[in-house]
């Protein structure tokens, strides 16, 4: 019937403050992050109606000598054509692209 989330959400971002007013004095300012722990590819990453484990993650980051002043932003999200790893439909193309990767790993 349709092949995208029709609906928004609340997403909180765990940042630098420095960070936090650029966004809020230019929406358009982005910072990407290139990270290789970021699982889910290179972006901005925000945690869904959770500003309390955005708050978290900031302050997480603190400790570890990664970030100097935490803050948190919010934004409205349309999620588009994300992968919902909680529809059918995006859990096929995950098993389809397991099934990929294995047979190409398995050949070498």
């Amino acid at each position: 019937m349709y092949s995208s989330r029709p609906n928004l959400i609340i997403g909180f971002h765990g940042c630098e403050k420095k960070d936090q007013q650029q966004l809020l004095n230019n929406p358009k300012y982005f910072k990407k992050s290139q990270q290789n722990y970021d699982w889910l590819g290179h972006g901005m990453y925000f945690w869904e109606n959770d500003p309390e484990r955005a708050r978290l993650w900031a302050e997480k980051k603190k400790k570890a000598g990664t970030l100097e002043e935490p803050a948190i932003i919010g934004a409205v999200l349309d999620l588009g054509y994300c992968l919902d790893l909680f529809s059918n439909k995006s859990i096929e193309i995950i098993k389809e692209a397991y099934k990929l990767l294995k047979s190409l790993f398995l050949l070498k």
